[in-house]
């Protein structure tokens, strides 16, 4: 989902902002939507409503990634450099918590 990229170019140098959702159930993690954003407002909103969606259809643990990228067209979106920003997880009455840096490893 790349909602605020729709109608404008992407510079080169400009950087972008990546957010990935996961989920751990039954011992096994697996991963949820994703997309980048020109804006790291708009990507934190992303990242909460997928979060907010998976937490209402599933008993899964779920979490998300928001990360400064820097765009490379010659690779595919999963193996751009990635600077963690901040991690968040589904809180109480359909909040979501923010904690800065990289989401720790779930056990």
């Amino acid at each position: 989902m790349n909602v605020d990229q729709q109608h404008q170019p992407h510079v080169e140098d400009e950087p972008l902002y990546a957010w990935s959702t996961f989920q751990l159930c039954g011992g096994v993690e697996g991963s949820g939507p994703s997309g980048t954003c020109r804006a790291e407002r708009t990507a934190r909103a992303c990242l909460e409503a997928a979060l907010q969606a998976t937490a209402a259809h599933s008993g899964a643990y779920s979490w998300g990634q928001l990360s400064r990228v820097s765009a490379d067209v010659d690779q595919p979106f999963h193996l751009w450099a990635r600077d963690p920003v901040a991690w968040a997880e589904p809180g109480p009455r359909k909040t979501v918590t923010w904690r800065p840096g990289a989401a720790p490893h779930p056990q």
